[in-house]
Parts: structure tokens; sequence; C-alpha cells
């Protein structure tokens, strides 16, 4: 299809980014590099990479990075929307497990992993003039490696190769400065919304109930769609559940009502209802985690109900194992939810926490990479040919203690030497769209009675019995229904203890009966795994045993032997743990600990 910027501009004249579209593609024609701010609803994701491919020649390709996999669904939609196709033929998208991309397409939006692994495998990203990030505030540390790649390769290979940031709210003063990029600002769409603070702050065990009450003052109150943010799905599901069951919603209400759950494991044609704007004389509210900040339009919405919470993945370099913490969002983070009620016309703001403690929220959010586990932003630097982490382009430097402990990790799972380059099997390691941990569990099957690592093994009556109790099973397909267990929320958090035997048991179970429930998406992500190692599907219950080496390849440190107290065990590493003595697997002398 051949179009111009004019043509673009004229079909999409009310976004505001339309006022910038020349402006950006003559920047382009004279910088390497530029960054472009515009609120939320501005059309920047949408408008402008349409109206910078019309500036192109013939056969050059745009990649555009999000942050999030509903993002770069919805935003590849909507440009093939405007250009009157569908997705896959001009503008298509890659996402994990999930391609729609052709040979005529010339837009690919990627989320973080895949621009990554296009950058490992080919470092010129031939046919690829321009990179674009999107929603660079969100500063996770896949998106900076993949700032940090694409610079070390325009640097030194591909100096034609240009660079677009975009964001909402951002410190663009500095990212300019260290890509010497001009600043291109879009005006946005906004009309005043009306703030409400608590009279006290809300416990976060009780966010859920809070928001859920809040949200039926406001329904009664106001008019137009609501947007509730909240920190997880198990908050989003008890909110959800209040609501339903709600008289003076279900009961009083002249209109029709939909209440939809919007979050990252839901369902894609479920995440499209959410998003989709509401019929004429209907309401609906969206309950949502913060993917609904800045990454997708929801039209219609007049009201935003605020927890001020999210989830946060938090390393614990100490010990070696990442958990989510619930946390307070930063101001920049407020002010776009708030940002969200004044689309169409005035809206309204609650915040569940006091004026007072506003003073105490940090301005800006810190970049992931300061505090995240760096193994696997380690093994793709290793993998894209760089052997020190540390000389690649950063906006922001990573801690120096967390590259040491990610290449201590990589040694011991043989996916780097001693240098720091890349073995033969840390390459099968890192092809791998998961952790290399759990990459490395998946290729030890195909040599399960080698030590679990180069420093840690299990004895020869151990490595005897394994190999009589594995023969049997496939292990292949195990280890792909351990990774995805791993990887997913866990289904039996509440009643199954500890046992991760348990588990695999009842997906496997649920497998075999076709009826997958609350399995779903982890038999999914199984079947990708499966498929990617070639191996079919198993629905046998799995021997501990099996299930034990597995675990201990992915954590080799974290092979634990009881010690004199009932529970008490002492890691491989070193460390002392203590499980509750009345869980079963308390009885065990051995144990092999995932997380």
């Amino acid at each position: 299809m051949t179009f111009s910027t004019q043509d673009i501009t004229k079909k999409c004249a009310s976004l505001p980014a339309s006022l910038i579209a020349d402006d950006v593609n003559s920047a382009l024609q004279t910088h390497h590099s530029l960054v472009i701010t515009a609120p939320p609803g501005a059309g920047k994701s949408t408008l402008l990479p349409l109206t910078i491919l019309s500036s192109l020649s013939d056969g050059e390709k745009i990649l555009m990075l999000e942050p999030r996999r509903l993002a770069a669904r919805q935003i590849a939609e909507r440009m093939a929307q405007i250009l009157g196709e569908t997705v896959g033929e001009t503008v298509g998208y890659r996402v994990r497990f999930e391609s729609k991309v052709s040979k005529r397409t010339r837009i690919e939006v990627l989320t973080e992993g895949i621009l990554t692994r296009m950058l490992v495998d080919d470092a010129t990203l031939d046919g690829v003039s321009i990179v674009i990030f999107d929603e660079f505030h969100e500063r996770s540390i896949n998106s900076d490696l993949a700032l940090a790649l694409t610079r070390q390769a325009q640097e030194i290979i591909r100096p034609d190769l240009k660079i677009v940031i975009m964001s909402a709210t951002i410190d663009a003063c500095g990212i300019c400065a260290a890509l010497k990029a001009p600043l291109i600002e879009s005006d946005g769409r906004m009309f005043p919304v009306e703030l409400h603070y608590a009279d006290e702050d809300t416990d976060p065990r009780d966010i859920a109930a809070v928001a859920a009450s809040t949200t039926i003052e406001a329904y009664k109150k106001h008019e137009g769609d609501i947007l509730v943010f909240l920190p997880g799905q198990a908050e989003i599901e008890r909110c959800f559940e209040l609501l339903s069951n709600s008289q003076p919603i279900t009961t009083t209400t002249p209109h029709h009502l939909t209440i939809h759950p919007l979050y990252g494991n839901l369902s894609p044609e479920n995440q499209r209802r959410a998003i989709a704007p509401s019929a004429p004389g209907e309401r609906k509210i969206v309950i949502a985690t913060p993917i609904a900040e800045t990454s997708i339009t929801i039209e219609g919405v007049r009201v935003v109900i605020d927890a001020g919470l999210c989830r946060q993945v938090v390393f614990d370099a100490r010990t070696g194992l990442s958990h989510l913490q619930t946390v307070r969002i930063s101001m920049d983070m407020a002010t776009q939810r708030m940002g969200r009620a004044g689309r169409v016309a005035k809206g309204v703001c609650y915040r569940l926490w006091t004026k007072a403690s506003e003073h105490l929220m940090a301005e800006q959010r810190k970049p992931e990479i300061e505090e995240a586990d760096l193994a696997p932003m380690v093994l793709d630097t290793a993998a894209f040919g760089e052997s020190d982490a540390e000389a690649l382009p950063w906006l922001t430097m990573p801690p120096r203690a967390g590259v040491f402990k990610a290449k201590e990790l990589l040694m011991s799972l043989g996916a780097i030497d001693e240098n720091g380059n890349i073995t033969p099997i840390g390459k099968r390691i890192a092809a791998l769209p998961c952790h290399p941990r759990i990459a490395r569990m998946i290729l030890a099957t195909t040599n399960l009675t080698t030590s679990t690592s180069q420093g840690v093994h299990l004895s020869q009556v151990h490595q005897q019995h394994l190999t009589t109790s594995t023969s049997h099973h496939n292990t292949t397909s195990l280890a792909c229904d351990i990774a995805a267990l791993l990887e997913e929320k866990d289904p039996l958090s509440e009643t199954g203890g500890t046992d991760l035997t348990l588990r695999l048991s009842a997906l496997r179970a649920a497998r075999r009966k076709g009826q997958m429930g609350r399995w779903q998406r982890i038999a999914k992500i199984a079947a990708e795994y499966r498929r990617m190692a070639h191996t079919d599907e198993e629905n046998r219950d799995p021997a501990p045993m099996e299930v034990g080496l597995l675990v201990a390849h992915a954590y080799p440190e974290r092979i634990a032997h009881s010690t004199n107290s009932i529970g008490s065990y002492r890691l491989a590493s070193g460390a002392n743990v203590q499980l509750d003595a009345t869980d079963q697997q308390s009885a065990h002398s051995w144990l092999a600990i995932a997380s």
C-alpha cells in the first residue's frame, strides 16, 4: 500500500500527534536519534510510526518496541485499521509465543525479549531502518538492554540505523544528551480532572474492598466509564467479585453495565472486550493493573479509582531469589493514571491515599536495571558478542555487584566461561525465551545423569536411581511442564503446600480430562516449550526424584540437605533455610528448591 504523511494526518487530524508528524520526519533526515514526548492519547504510538514509514523507501522496515503484550496487539490492530488492512499485512506484531507478520509487513510491533533476540541473532538488523522504543518511561531492564544493544550496533556496524525514543513522561533532557538527539514535544488532549483523596491511608490487604466501595460511590455520582487501578490479579478478582454482587450497582442502575477485569494473564479475547468502547446507553467498569496507565487506550473513561499500588519484582542478591512485592507507586505513575479520566471530557480521580502521604512518594519510578536479576541481561550481552556487560552504552549503568552475581550464576550453569564469553551450551540456553535457569533445565534432559553444574553434583547412588526412574518417562516434556509452572502464578498457592510434584500431577490430570480451568495458561506455555524442544505431551504422574533432579539443574546452589531438626536445611550455597515442620516435604532428607 502507498500512502503519504498527509494521508495519515488527514485521516487522524483529531489526534494531537498529527501536528508534529512533519517535524518528526524532518528531524530523522538530519539526526540518527530522536526523542518524542506526548501525553497518553495524543496518538504517538499509532499515528507517528505510520507517518515515519511513509517517508521511507520501499522495502525499508520499522521495528517498534512495546513493553507489554496487550499494548503490542492493540497498537498493531489500530494501525492496521487506520490503513484499512488486517494485522499481518503492512503492520504486524510479534509477542512471546504469538506472531502475526508476513513478507509484506513493514512495521513490526514487538515486545522486549523479541527485539533482544533479533539483535543477538543479527546485530546488523538487516532491512531495518528505524527502531522505535515506545513507552520508554517504564524503564524495564529489557528495554534498557535492547536500547544499549541497538546503540552499540548503530555505533559500530549500522551508522545509518535510526533510533526513536517515545514516552509520555520521561527525563527527556538526560536521554537527549546521552543520544545526542533533539526533542520534539506534542501537546495532549486533556480536560480538567477533579482530585479526591482518602481520609486515611488504606491497608494494602484491604485495598480490593476499599476500591470496590469507592467505585460504587463514584458510579452513583458520576457519568461515564470507570477505570480502577489495582496492583495485581488477586486484588482485581476480589474487587470484581465484590462489584458483581453489589446491590447498589446491580439493582439501581438505569444503564446496562458490564464489569471487566484487565491483566496480562487474561486471554486476548477478554482483554479486547475490556478495552472496547461501550455501546450507546451502556457503561462499564474496568479493573486493571498498571497495564492501563499509558500503554493502551480505553475510550469513554470519565472516572479513575487509583489504589496507588503496583507489583514490583524485587531481586535479593543475597539469596539469589526474586519475588513480587506490593509497593507504593511514584508520582509520575499517579499523574498518568489520573490523566486517563480527562481524555474525553472533564473527569474525576479518586486517590485511595491521603494528601499528606503523597509527599512521601517518589517523583519518578526507578529504572528496573538498578534492582533486577541481571543474569538474563548478562547472558544476552554475551550472546551478542560482548563479554563485558559494563562496556555497552547504557543509559543507566547496571550495578557492579549485580553483574558479578549474574556471572557467578551463569558460570555455574555452564553458560559462560570465566572470561565472560558464551559457551556452546550458553548459546543454546540464550536461544530459549525464558530465564537461563529454566532453559538449562530444559536442555539438561538430554543428559540427565551428568552433574547438575560445574560445582554441584549428586551422589552415584542418586545418579543410579535417577537413571532407572527416568528411563520410562519423557523427561523433556516434564521439564517443559515445570518451566510453565514456575513462570506463572501458582494455582495451588493457598492449598497446595510446597510440593511441586503435586502441582505437576494436577496439571497433567487436567490435561487428561480436558478440563483445564485454572491450568489453561500454564498448559499453553508448556505446549510452546514442547514445540521448541521437539517433544510430545506426557500426562503420567511424575516421580518426585525426576522432578527434583530437573529443578537441581536450574537451581544447583539450592540443593538442600536436612540438618538435625525437622524442617531445617543447609543449601549447597552454604545458606541455612527453614521449611514449616508440618509441610509434608519436611520429611525428606534431600530437596531441590525452585522458589
